[in-house]
């Protein structure tokens, strides 16, 4: 069946072939007389197109969340969203990393059902009460299609649009808040990944994993301590006065360098659960010019850390793009960490494994706040790291540290290649006593690039 809006722009078009289509109304006006509980040109209207993301992803879910019993619906697995595990399922993790998993101890296999869909509004009318301030309206919203499809897929134009009785936009202002603030609030525990759309220029959330402890990362005080205390100084409320005071941009960017597999990402991904602000991940690629890197960071979620990884591959010698990786200029990269262009309430952190393949320009003061080396693990570390896995097994974790300290020493073991072996003995059962024997006959893997994505880095 065709629907009334449908068929009024198929009958305009034919009737002004010559002349390109107008609208002075987001809606069928004959239609919503028909629909609302109340005369229409006593309404308020707010309407909301499918190429304004990441709104319209966030109103869609929000008002699909708040009808109850629609009668035309569309089932959400997720798509787009790659939301991962969901919240319920990481609370059971929770459960499971405070008490019960030992080594070696009898376990549960996890089934994996596919769950049911979420179910999102379809196409038509739907109503529901919103409650703020202690007030409530009724919403009442028309999901509809216009006009052909068009584009590579194709896909359908599609538009959101909110009514609510009488002359105040309060209530459909603050439902685009409520929506905004639900999907980038950050949760105990968890870590939300967002990746930023360099073809149409948007941030969508597309993970959310379970945080990882700061205790679990374990590297040399000189590199962690300095890091930490400088990033709970940054995000105390009184350094922010301070920043205004002085007119200051309030952001903060480190550069993490060092050879691959010594922690730099695990880290990033601690530290954003700790800090409990949002992943964002910019990937350089052919459509990243410096419009686009300029949209990235001016449209950034609320509280979030930027990830920057491989910054030394970006620009060659002569600060030219690279232009396998993006065609960004070395003037709007440098315009977006400090300059005009540069966010506010952000933390950034760059990641290189080579640190002297970058700009001069690139590590000043103020580009650059804070940089950290990376390094392989000593003996000392190995036997930290070892006691996050058995805990109290002090013993053990010396022998281990002496076992190892060899293979440190000839720089041929990384922090993700003992997290490597540390699996190895979960696999297998191992005790503390096990594993620092195993450590002797164990075999290390050539270490691999790391990447926000990975396992470990």
């Amino acid at each position: 069946a065709v629907s009334p809006l449908h068929q009024a722009m198929a009958q305009s078009h034919d009737a002004t072939q010559s002349e390109p289509l107008r609208s002075s109304c987001p809606f069928l006006e004959e239609e919503a007389r028909r629909r609302l509980p109340y005369d229409v040109s006593k309404a308020v209207y707010l309407e909301v197109q499918s190429n304004e993301e990441p709104l319209f992803s966030y109103m869609l879910r929000f008002v699909s969340k708040s009808v109850q019993n629609a009668r035309s619906i569309r089932a959400d697995m997720g798509k787009g969203r790659g939301l991962g595990a969901d919240d319920d399922e990481i609370d059971d993790l929770l459960v499971m990393v405070k008490g019960k998993g030992k080594v070696g101890g009898a376990s549960r296999k996890r089934k994996r059902e596919v769950q049911m869909p979420s179910a999102n509004i379809g196409l038509g009318w739907h109503s529901f009460d919103f409650t703020w301030d202690e007030k409530t309206a009724k919403i009442t919203i028309v999901l509809q299609r216009i006009g052909n499809p068009t584009g590579d897929g194709p896909s359908f134009f599609t538009s959101l649009v909110l009514f609510a009785e009488g002359p105040d936009q309060t209530p459909l202002l603050k439902i685009c808040q409520k929506a905004a603030d639900n999907e980038t609030k950050q949760k105990a525990n968890r870590v939300s990944l967002w990746r930023f759309d360099t073809k149409y220029h948007f941030w969508s959330r597309i993970s959310r994993r379970m945080a990882r402890s700061l205790e679990s990362i374990v590297l040399e005080e000189s590199v962690k301590k300095p890091l930490m205390d400088d990033l709970e100084w940054f995000l105390k409320d009184e350094t922010r006065t301070f920043y205004a005071k002085h007119g200051i941009p309030y952001h903060r960017c480190y550069l993490l360098h060092g050879e691959p597999g010594t922690g730099k990402t695990s880290f990033m991904n601690s530290v954003a659960g700790h800090i409990q602000r949002n992943l964002c991940f910019i990937q350089m690629d052919k459509h990243m010019t410096d419009d686009t890197f300029r949209n990235a960071m001016t449209q950034l979620p609320a509280l979030s850390m930027v990830v920057l990884e491989d910054v030394d591959a970006l620009f060659t010698n002569h600060r030219e793009a690279d232009q396998n990786n993006s065609s960004l200029s070395f003037s709007g990269f440098l315009n977006c960490l400090d300059g005009l262009g540069a966010p506010d309430d952000v933390v950034i952190f760059m990641t290189t494994n080579h640190p002297d393949k970058l700009d001069p320009a690139v590590m000043r003061p103020g580009r650059i706040d804070l940089k950290a080396e990376f390094k392989k693990p000593n003996k000392d570390v190995a036997a930290k790291y070892f006691l996050t896995f058995y805990p109290g097994a002090d013993e053990a974790a010396a022998i281990f540290g002496t076992s190892v300290g060899g293979r440190i020493a000839e720089r041929k073991v990384s922090m993700a290649q003992l997290q490597h072996f540390f699996l190895a003995c979960h696999r297998q059962g191992f005790d503390a006593t096990k594993a620092s024997e195993y450590i002797g006959d164990f075999t290390f893997d050539e270490p691999r690039t790391s990447s926000i994505f990975s396992s470990y880095g």
